[in-house]
């Protein structure tokens, strides 16, 4: 824009050059965003040597989601229980903030009051953690309730969009 020969003053041109660089800025922003959450693969987490029933509700998954730079980031989300509905567009699932169960939904098997564990799990192409999301469980006995708040330690991926009719198995 600058070296070509114009009847434009260089305000101008400079106006011009600071429109085209910061369109290409914010719709390379705003493809990042959409995408972002976009899961690529879906794998139930089985352990070693179970095979999965069609009909088996899955309890743990693991998803496949890529960074603008096209890095892959696998993350491993052991209790699906804790992913809810997203409420941001091009998202369908978040990883909950804060999860209420009741002792009949924990099948009567309540954590320790104060007790942490690790929900879910985001790792590098190398396999290296980076980073998780954690419950710390509340108990209420004479509720018969726990209250399960998260939190978030490293950077762990948080929202997926998945397209949950071509799952091929429950899934929650």
């Amino acid at each position: 824009m600058f070296v070509i020969e114009s009847s434009l003053p260089t305000s101008a041109r400079i106006a011009l050059a600071a429109t085209a660089f910061g369109t290409s800025g914010v719709s390379t922003a705003l493809v990042s965003w959409v995408g972002k959450p976009y899961v690529a693969t879906l794998r139930p987490i089985l352990a070693e040597g179970e095979t999965l029933d069609p009909k088996q509700i899955v309890t743990s998954v693991e998803m496949t989601t890529y960074t603008l730079t096209l890095k892959r980031r696998v993350t491993k989300v052991y209790d699906t229980s804790f992913l809810v509905p997203a409420e941001r567009a091009f998202a369908a699932w978040k990883l909950a903030e804060k999860l209420l169960l009741t002792s009949e939904e924990l099948e009567n098997k309540l954590p320790e009051h104060g007790s942490e564990e690790t929900i879910a799990e985001t790792f590098a192409e190398d396999g290296k953690s980076l980073g998780r999301w954690i419950v710390k469980w509340q108990v209420y006995p004479d509720m018969q309730s726990v209250v399960g708040e998260c939190h978030q330690v490293g950077h762990v991926v948080k929202i997926f969009n998945v397209h949950e009719e071509l799952l091929e198995y429950p899934i929650r």
